[in-house]
């Protein structure tokens, strides 16, 4: 179902003519990254321990198609980023500002899949696998704050990990975050000082 957000999503962003085919795919990219996170924060905010509970009830423990979006958010990203920065010509002044968009994101959407993949794991798969501060239930938030730690900072703060399982997840997840944090701020910023200096 997300997919199919981000695919309806993308094929409603307006492209400009003068734009290349890979700033037309990370425009729509991003409309659609941005379309699937905002709810997920929304209910971040909104959400009780027992609400949380009750949206993760019987469903699939597994990866999900959300999960599909990580690795298409950041080979895509990188590839279109890649032919933006080999390119030529066109409206340099909008692929930076798309590729900036693309970046921010890919890297919201990212951590959005995450929150949702330690809620489902820790409610369906391993309950108890991480152990929050304080003895409330946790919420949707709980694990936004997790994921959003974890993309800022490579590391888990006051949360413990209890499982090899999970601890496998946050490896995955913070690899895939460092991929963001060094190759594509490194491209963009590549691609910023192009333009700068008249690329």
């Amino acid at each position: 179902m997300a997919g199919l957000l981000l695919a309806l999503t993308a094929l409603l962003v307006p492209l400009p003519a003068a734009a290349s085919w890979p700033a037309h795919v990370l425009l729509g990219w991003s409309v659609g990254a941005v379309a699937f996170s905002v709810p997920v924060l929304v209910l971040s905010h909104r959400m009780s321990a027992g609400a949380t509970a009750d949206l993760f009830e019987g469903a699939d423990g597994g990866r999900t198609e959300t999960d599909v979006i990580v690795v298409l958010a950041a080979f895509a990203s990188l590839g279109a980023i890649g032919v933006m920065l080999g390119g030529s010509g066109g409206s340099r002044a909008f692929e930076a500002g798309v590729t900036m968009l693309a970046v921010g994101a890919s890297w919201l959407a990212i951590h959005s899949v995450y929150t949702l993949r330690y809620a489902r794991h820790y409610l369906v798969n391993e309950p108890g696998c991480i152990q929050f501060e304080g003895s409330d239930p946790p919420r949707l938030s709980d694990f936004a704050y997790l994921s959003f730690t974890l993309g800022m900072t490579y590391q888990v703060s006051d949360t413990d990990l209890q499982t090899s399982e999970v601890r496998r997840i946050v490896l995955r997840h913070t690899l895939l975050s460092y991929l963001f944090g060094t190759v594509i701020v490194a491209a963009t910023i590549n691609l910023v000082v192009g333009l700068a200096s008249g690329g």
